[in-house]
């Protein structure tokens, strides 16, 4: 008769990120419903049971629309984020949490909650690293969430490290220098030494990062890795320190999926099971998508030839 959606009322859940507003979201949905339960005589008969004002309808109603960019931003959160999303959301959660003039008290006071316990999280050595993973990311890397210089300096950071670790790498001998005779050394240095004298690294890296900078970014949607994977020949360097960067998991949701999948795997009627068991079928549960996906393209490809 309502023509509700039947739907149960969902509990906060003080361990789960959107509970809350789930709770809101579902409770608003079934207000009617959950009205006209309350209000029936064979249910309220000698029980003296509470419900919401109107006053608190409408708070719900408003700290729903203040909690709505959270729940978008630890939904994406929960899949498999990378760390290069870290900064950009939290600058997204900040920028909606700024007060209007429409805004009523309690809006006010839950936005400058959520400012006051966003705004000091990350210190600047972990938000420098956080930049960095953000300008390797090919979705995000114009860094148009950052002021000019902030960007400029993440860069010229990149470009540092990517130097130092191409000038590591270059000092470190290998078995043909050790063979190499001291006279053939100073030998090829006094014929050649100024003529294939090596160029400034920094600047070709610099160079370089302002190449792949000016490159037309992916889509949101895209997968940076793949991104990479595909334009490594192009940017070798910077390929190399985009995997150790975007290879870091913005969550630690992907671990505590294993933790659950291992619970589910070792019940009390499978205890015998040996350690190295239970990591094969961890490992074939959480992989298992993949190896479907790729026995799909291989019959495919094979009904085509």
């Amino acid at each position: 008769m309502l023509q509700l959606p039947t739907h149960k009322l969902i509990h906060h859940v003080t361990t789960r990120w959107n509970s809350t507003f789930d709770m809101l979201e579902r409770y608003l949905e079934q207000q009617a419903a959950v009205y006209s339960a309350l209000t029936d005589k064979t249910l309220k008969k000698n029980k003296d049971i509470v419900t919401l004002s109107d006053d608190d309808v409408k708070v719900a109603e408003e700290v729903l629309q203040v909690l709505k960019p959270l729940k978008m931003v630890t939904t994406l959160l929960s899949t498999e984020t990378a760390l290069s999303m870290i900064l950009p959301l939290k600058t997204r959660i900040l920028q909606s949490m700024v007060p209007s003039e429409e805004d009523s008290t309690i809006t006010r006071d839950v936005k400058a909650a959520i400012r006051e316990d966003l705004n000091p999280r990350y210190p600047p050595n972990v938000q420098d690293y956080l930049h960095r993973s953000t300008a390797l990311d090919p979705r995000l890397k114009s860094l148009s969430h950052l002021d000019p210089a902030l960007c400029q300096r993440t860069y010229s950071h990149l470009t540092t490290e990517i130097v130092a670790t191409e000038d590591g790498q270059a000092t470190e001998p290998t078995e043909a220098d050790s063979e190499a005779s001291p006279q053939n050394h100073s030998a090829m240095k006094e014929l050649f030494g100024e003529t294939f004298a090596s160029k400034d690294t920094g600047k070709t890296f610099a160079n370089t990062i302002k190449e792949e900078v000016a490159s037309s970014v992916i889509p949101l949607d895209g997968d940076p890795l793949a991104w990479w994977k595909s334009n490594e020949c192009k940017y070798p360097h910077i390929a190399m320190m985009a995997r150790c960067y975007l290879a870091v998991p913005g969550t630690s949701d992907p671990s505590e999926r294993v933790f659950s999948t291992a619970e589910d795997i070792v019940t009390a009627k499978r205890s015998s099971l040996s350690p190295d068991n239970v990591d094969i079928l961890i490992f074939l549960k959480n992989n298992f998508k993949f190896q479907l996906r790729s026995a799909l393209l291989l019959s495919l490809l094979f009904f085509m030839m």
